[in-house]
Order: C-alpha cells, then sequence, then structure tokens
C-alpha cells in the first residue's frame, strides 16, 4: 500500500463511521419519539397522511411550497383529533422538514396567525428582537396573505418574538391573552413556530434536526383543546 494514502483511507473510514453513528442516533431518537407519542394515546395513521397533506397545504396558505405530511399519528382528546407527524416543505431548490402538532382551537378569529417564539434561555432584548425582525421580514416561506404586525406591548417581554397577521389587525383580534399565556413557554420544548387559521393550529420544530420535547408539548395541546 502506498503510504500517501493511509490519510485519506482513515478519513474516509472515520467519515463513514461518523455517518452510521449519526444514523443509528437518528433512528433511536425516532423510535423513542413513536414509544413517548403512544404512551400518551397516539396510534400511527397512514391512511390519513395524504388527507393531512391537503389541509396542511391550505393551512400554510402559500403559494411558494408544496407540502407533504409523513408518519402521521393520532390522539384523541376530549373526543377532537390531535396529530403529530413531520411536516415536509418543498419547493424546486430544497426540501425543510419539521416536527407539528396540529389542533383544533376556539380563537377570537378564523383569520391566520403566525407566532415565532424564542426559548426563554434567549434573553429579550436586541438579539431576541433582531431574530424576530428577521422572522417576520417578509421572506416566500411566509403564508400569501399574512403580513409583520405589532407585539402588544404586554407581550414584548417573553417569549413571543414576531407576530403574521392580516395587514392592520391587532393580535388580540386573532388570539385570547389565555392562548398566549398557554403558548409563552413552547420555545422551551423545541417549538419556534404556531401557526392558526380557520379553527386549527399547529406548533412545529424549526426543522427535524431541532429536539422535540413532545411529553412537554402535548399538555399544552391537551389544554387548549380542551378549553
Amino acid at each position: 500500500m502506498n503510504m500517501k494514502f493511509v490519510p485519506f483511507i482513515i478519513f474516509g473510514v472515520a467519515f463513514v463511521a461518523l455517518v452510521a453513528w449519526l444514523v443509528a442516533r437518528g433512528r433511536a431518537r425516532a423510535a423513542a419519539r413513536v414509544r413517548a407519542l403512544g404512551a400518551m394515546g397516539f396510534v400511527p395513521v397512514p391512511s390519513e397522511a395524504a388527507e393531512l397533506s391537503e389541509a396542511v397545504a391550505q393551512h400554510e396558505n402559500n403559494s411558494e411550497f408544496n407540502y407533504r405530511v409523513r408518519e402521521p399519528m393520532r390522539a384523541s382528546v376530549g373526543g377532537k383529533p390531535v396529530w403529530f407527524y413531520v411536516k415536509e416543505r418543498s419547493s424546486h431548490e430544497s426540501v425543510v422538514s419539521a416536527h407539528e402538532l396540529r389542533f383544533p382551537l376556539r380563537r377570537p378569529s378564523k383569520d391566520g396567525v403566525v407566532l415565532f417564539y424564542k426559548p426563554s434561555a434567549l434573553a429579550s432584548g436586541t438579539s431576541a428582537t433582531l431574530i424576530g425582525n428577521l422572522a417576520t421580514a417578509g421572506f416566500d416561506s411566509q403564508p400569501d396573505d399574512l403580513t409583520g404586525i405589532e407585539i402588544p406591548a404586554d407581550r414584548r417581554k417573553g417569549n413571543l418574538i414576531g407576530v403574521l397577521g392580516p395587514a392592520h389587525s391587532s393580535l388580540y383580534d386573532l388570539m385570547d391573552a389565555g392562548t398566549l399565556a398557554a403558548l409563552e413557554p413552547v420555545g422551551d420544548f423545541g417549538a419556534l413556530v404556531v401557526i392558526c387559521r380557520d379553527e386549527w393550529c399547529s406548533v412545529a420544530s424549526s426543522s427535524t434536526r431541532a429536539d422535540v420535547d413532545v411529553s412537554r408539548l402535548f399538555p399544552i395541546v391537551e389544554g387548549l383543546v380542551a378549553s
């Protein structure tokens, strides 16, 4: 063997081992998540994936992307359905996947609204404000009919850092104070985006690479569905 190739061979073996470890870790996390969801009453419903994909596309209302639901699971809260699934958002350039909980919610309005949350570990201030401004800056990943609206003064010290809604609307016309209070900690559990439209809401991670603590999120969702 030509010794000059040894470093490249070692690097190749190490790279393959790293990929194998990442795949194994991803599968272990997915299996643990399915077990946790099962303990909370979720059951796999693969036959509902196509219908959910259409519902998610209407919910997102974004003409720039296609949406697909994978690995759907469903639970019942007071006779009402709650789903957990992987949501894929794709364009001709990329595919982004995220974990999402979808549930029914009573609101003051059927208009769309998107809420962006930070974890409590990120203090309110310049950095959080900048992230919120970027999140609501009008990117093509946002719903076609919504734009950035003001966060009410009494919500600016919390974890809510950005809001999209119909032009000239007020957040309290779209969400009641009790619901906003219940959603305040979702960023601490890996859910950074809440989307509501008509009688449905979703709580989603930024991507499937981010850990989502379903065991902490589901009780919040249960409380909102039951209210």
